[in-house]
């Protein structure tokens, strides 16, 4: 067939051309998904007791997060104050855990911890990562707003912004 400008159109290379631009389209666009899927996958972990950790084989292979208490009297540190080495426990079982970094604050004995990293060839866990957690201060201290305890105002009272 001729086209009115005297260009030769093949309907069946431009059916190919087409379909090689279909192909290729879905072929970037599942290598874009796959790599999307994949750093997803790479950036879960999820966080696992102790016993889920020792009664798990997988898991004491592979990359995971660890969450219980520092053992008391387990907590050694590093002569030069960089890393510590101590245990972490949900009461009954522990596993030994070495971290190498700048301790939080807030690390101290039967002080709540997760730990992130992964069990060495000699059965200690190798953290790339330790959270201290920290209790809040009003954690347990009643419903009252603190003025109402102390005999003021409830809150909100005496607000410009509450109309009153």
């Amino acid at each position: 067939m001729i086209s009115p400008g005297g260009i030769l159109y093949d309907d069946q290379a431009m059916a190919r051309k087409r379909l090689q631009l279909i192909i290729g389209g879905i072929i970037i666009l599942g290598g874009i998904g796959g790599l999307i899927v994949y750093s997803f996958n790479q950036s879960m972990v999820y966080d696992h007791s102790v016993a889920e950790f020792l009664g798990d084989p997988v898991l004491r292979t592979s990359h995971c997060r660890i969450y219980g208490k520092v053992k008391a009297d387990s907590i050694l540190r590093s002569p030069d104050g960089i890393g510590v080495s101590f245990a972490v426990t949900d009461g009954s079982r522990w596993v030994p855990v070495v971290y190498g970094r700048e301790v939080p604050d807030t690390f101290k004995e039967n002080g709540d911890v997760v730990v992130e990293g992964r069990l060495d060839g000699k059965g200690v866990f190798q953290a790339r990562n330790l959270l201290a957690k920290c209790p809040s201060k009003y954690e347990g201290e009643g419903t009252e707003h603190p003025a109402e305890a102390e005999g003021g105002p409830p809150a909100g009272a005496g607000d410009s912004a509450s109309g009153s």
